[in-house]
């Protein structure tokens, strides 16, 4: 049995010789290198192109990009709307144990600051007034600057009316 494997595995190798063996004499590239006399063949030397029959111009085509980016990113935008809480600075105009006497501060800044935003163009388009209770005062506080030069501006604003304005450090939070 052995040997009917050995011998049957010899038949095979030599038939396959024998089949690559009894191919064409010559390859596709021994014709083409013969045909061409050894020079290349440069085909603008045979083929012309004349425009001068189409006498229109292309179209105009209008490129426009599409992408999935939202508008904030390609902008540099990305982070408005952001709030963050951070070390900064409000005007402090009032201290108190009162509660009530706190509240009543708080709506006379308000109405003072609605009037003054009106004369005012220095002041910024939203300020923030704080009511906070920090025991035992309870304190009026407003604004949320980043630059202490920003609050003094608006305590030198505030200091005819409201005698006991001052910048104090405080987290403020800004929204970008």
């Amino acid at each position: 049995m052995r040997r009917f494997c050995i011998r049957s595995g010899i038949l095979v190798v030599l038939t396959v010789f024998a089949v690559a063996c009894s191919g064409p004499g010559h390859s596709a590239q021994d014709r083409d290198a013969a045909d061409m006399d050894g020079d290349p063949v440069i085909l603008s030397d045979y083929e012309v192109f004349d425009a001068s029959p189409y006498r229109d111009s292309p179209a105009q085509v209008e490129i426009r990009i599409q992408h999935d980016v939202p508008d904030e990113l390609m902008e540099s935008r990305a982070d408005a709307g952001i709030t963050q809480i951070v070390r900064g600075y409000r005007v402090q105009v009032f201290m108190s144990l009162d509660r009530d006497e706190a509240v009543t501060e708080e709506e006379r800044v308000r109405r003072w600051l609605l009037r003054t935003m009106v004369e005012e163009q220095d002041l910024p388009e939203i300020i923030t007034i704080y009511n906070l209770f920090r025991q035992p005062y309870y304190r009026v506080r407003i604004g949320d600057f980043i630059r202490r030069a920003d609050a003094e501006r608006l305590m030198l604003l505030m200091f005819g009316r409201f005698s006991g304005a001052s910048v104090v450090p405080d987290l403020v939070t800004i929204r970008r």
